[in-house]
């Protein structure tokens, strides 16, 4: 989380935006879905679509927001909100569906750390709740976790089902580096700490022109801030502030593979601070979301 990274006179450059090609290159135009109006949600840091409603997604609100969960449209109209039982909001700076047992499942990602202050981070793991929505939703098992070089602001987290595994990027170190915990971790540990399982190089850090056209906020555009695994295993998308980065995996290839090889750059249209990425089950596209009243909601194609 940081500070609006534009001009508040970009939101009026939006709609506009919303129908120019991405880049040439990607040939990829972005829709846009919608505008964030309620203040219940204009700190959005994470989002996952619902595994129940096709059209619905859930979304999580960072530090000093209340732990709920809230269910909102495509369009970001505030469907319902549900309190998570039992969990804190530090900061939470992520959201990841996954199914489990052939049960929906969310991960709520607690691992904001801007000063670098935290003992450990945490993730909490609920069962997706029917509808209509429960007052709350109890957690069904909680990860307390710690970095082995020490605290790291990290806002990219993601779940793989299938190797009961949950992936993470730190925020803004470079190289960059990928860590995993088990989903399931063993028993005993009060705080499990993270594996680094090694470091990539095909994310671009903020360049010079970024630096200089905002001097206070421009080097933070390379600043990773979500990632999302795709169910079948083929995509993993990483968001920075500045675009989107879709990496294609092979089949029974680490992440870590994948992450090293050059990714497909799709250009985004001016957002105020993209906080979140949903992967979009109805077709083959992701949902992209920014922080901030009036701050637009897309739909962009997976090349």
């Amino acid at each position: 989380m940081y500070p609006s990274l534009h001009s508040a006179a970009l939101c009026g450059m939006m709609i506009v935006a919303a129908g120019i090609a991405n880049s040439a290159s990607t040939k990829n135009t972005a829709e846009l879905l919608g505008v964030i109006r309620d203040p219940a949600i204009s700190e959005i840091s994470g989002a996952a679509m619902s595994q129940l409603k096709a059209n619905e997604l859930y979304a999580v609100n960072d530090s000093q927001n209340g732990a709920r969960l809230h269910v909102i449209s495509r369009s970001g109209a505030v469907i319902d909100s549900v309190l998570v039982n039992g969990a804190k909001n530090r900061d939470w700076e992520d959201l990841a569906s996954f199914t489990l047992g052939r049960k929906p499942h969310l991960l709520i990602a607690d691992t904001g750390d801007n000063g670098g202050l935290r003992a450990y981070l945490t993730l909490y793991i609920v069962a997706e709740p029917e509808r209509p929505l429960p007052d709350f939703v109890d957690i069904a098992w909680q990860i307390n976790f710690k970095l082995p070089e020490g605290p790291r602001d990290i806002e990219a987290v993601a779940v793989d089902a299938k190797s009961d595994a949950i992936y993470l990027i730190a925020k803004r170190h470079f190289p960059r580096v990928l860590y995993r915990l088990p989903l399931h971790p063993a028993p005993g540990d009060a705080v499990h700490v993270a594996e680094n399982i090694g470091t990539f190089n095909t994310l671009p850090p903020a360049n010079d022109v970024e630096k200089n056209r905002d001097p206070k906020f421009g080097r933070f555009q390379g600043d990773i801030t979500a990632l999302a695994l795709d169910a079948r295993g083929e995509h993993a998308l990483v968001l920075s502030y500045r675009d989107l980065y879709v990496y294609t995996r092979a089949p029974g290839e680490s992440l870590l593979k994948s992450l090293s090889r050059k990714p497909r750059r799709v250009r985004l249209p001016p957002m105020p601070q993209a906080e979140s990425i949903a992967l979009d089950r109805t077709s083959n596209g992701a949902i992209v979301i920014s922080e901030k009243l009036l701050a637009p909601i897309y739909r962009v194609a997976i090349p």
